[in-house]
């Protein structure tokens, strides 16, 4: 599992809506669960070429409230298929739970980080220390990473890996 990002900030503001912002609503409708087809389509309503232009290991930032609204997971998913990590100011609960159960890396708690950063910055993050590094600004913060239980679910590839784990073991 890699846990230090570096690359490019994607910069979103407050209140991004999990369904037709971060990703289409009929994906949620139809239960499509691949990040493989859903990665095609992450933020595809606010920018059609949003997928084409990231890279693995870029990084969203965003405001308050990112993924608000119902919690289904194919946003986050998608987020995991590109290899993407997520630093935001604040997550509802469903998509935190999400975040988790789609093994994606990240912050959840970072008060004002969309004041340090913009889209394009070249950022460092460790989603295991909370350590947040803009290279291009020459800004340096420290913010709570998860819990590590947390961490070690996300390492072991997510709720759907960590409950066939289980099940495998317990015969």
């Amino acid at each position: 599992m890699k846990w230090v990002f570096r690359g490019k900030c994607w910069k979103f503001g407050d209140n991004l809506a999990i369904d037709g912002e971060i990703m289409p609503l009929r994906f949620a409708l139809a239960r499509e669960m691949s990040p493989e087809v859903l990665k095609h389509h992450v933020m595809e309503e606010i920018d059609p070429e949003f997928a084409k232009k990231v890279n693995p290991g870029d990084i969203v930032v965003a405001g308050k409230r990112f993924g608000q609204g119902n919690p289904h997971i194919q946003g986050l998913l998608g987020l995991k298929g590109l290899g993407l990590g997520l630093v935001v100011e604040s997550i509802p609960r469903g998509s935190y739970r999400n975040a988790i159960n789609a093994a994606l890396p990240f912050l959840p708690h970072c008060p004002n980080v969309t004041q340090l950063a913009e889209s394009g910055d070249d950022l460092e993050v460790d989603f295991q220390t909370g350590l947040f590094i803009n290279h291009t600004q020459n800004i340096r913060r420290q913010f709570e990473p998860l819990p590590k239980p947390l961490l070690n679910i996300i390492e072991e590839g997510g709720f759907f890996a960590v409950t066939k784990k289980r099940l495998q073991q317990s015969g």
